[in-house]
């Protein structure tokens, strides 16, 4: 559905909620139910928790609801800085890059045998890098894995064990989430028309908790009826 096409549906099933007796939305309004709304799908669908993102490909249905969202980008790290932790580089994220789901970095080495590989990036926290960074048995080597710590604003750090460099980063991630919004309103600072880039299968279902939103503001009791009508539907 556009834009469009979830406004009048969330006109709808609003009046149809409230019986004609609620007040109406302006367009911005509604855009910015929507995006809320949009957001509650996303994070229901996306477990946080889950270190590893499991959950985000644990399924047909759930590979299918988000897949508009995966994207690709390959990197080249910066020159090297103060900032920099032994044998690390920074790689600056693209823009839109919400929460990474896969990465490889390609090596360069005055060893021919290891130039030009592709290996494996394993996500450490600065506690692991502190207790692991003198184990000859968890290190990184060219054999396994590098490293890879977050940084201040949109960096990773890559760290190898110093016998060869990174060529380049090889990214698969999640875009971050643009708003919904309905004609030429603004919402989060970006001005529409802007559709939903969730897969067409979560849109009616995004509408439907737009409308939940909206109830909850203007009548809270109502809202908590129809949130536990939907829980006994389920």
């Amino acid at each position: 559905m556009t834009s469009q096409d979830m406004e009048k549906e969330f006109l709808i099933l609003y009046d149809k909620v409230t019986s004609f007796d609620a007040p109406g939305y302006t367009e911005e309004e509604i855009s910015i139910f929507l995006t809320k709304a949009q957001e509650r799908t996303f994070f229901a669908h996306y477990n946080l928790d889950n270190k590893y993102r499991e959950s985000f490909e644990e399924s047909e249905a759930r590979r299918k609801d988000l897949k508009e969202l995966v994207k690709g980008a390959t990197l080249t790290p910066s020159a090297a800085s103060v900032a920099n932790m032994p044998n690390g580089v920074f790689c600056t994220l693209p823009a839109d890059c919400l929460y990474v789901i896969s990465e490889e970095v390609t090596t360069a080495s005055v060893t021919t045998c290891n130039n030009n590989k592709r290996i494996r990036v394993k996500p450490i926290t600065h506690d692991e890098y502190s207790i692991n960074i003198e184990n000859p048995f968890k290190k990184p080597d060219i054999y396994n894995y590098i490293w890879r710590m977050d940084y201040q604003g949109e960096l990773h750090e890559l760290i190898t064990d110093g016998t060869f460099t990174v060529a380049q980063y090889h990214l698969r991630y999640i875009q971050r989430l643009n708003p919904i919004i309905i004609g030429t309103n603004t919402v989060d600072g970006v001005t529409g028309p802007l559709n939903c880039e969730l897969d067409q299968i979560l849109h009616k279902r995004i509408v439907d908790e737009a409308v939940k939103i909206a109830t909850g503001i203007t009548d809270p009791e109502l809202y908590q009826i129809k949130t536990i009508e939907q829980q006994q539907g389920e």
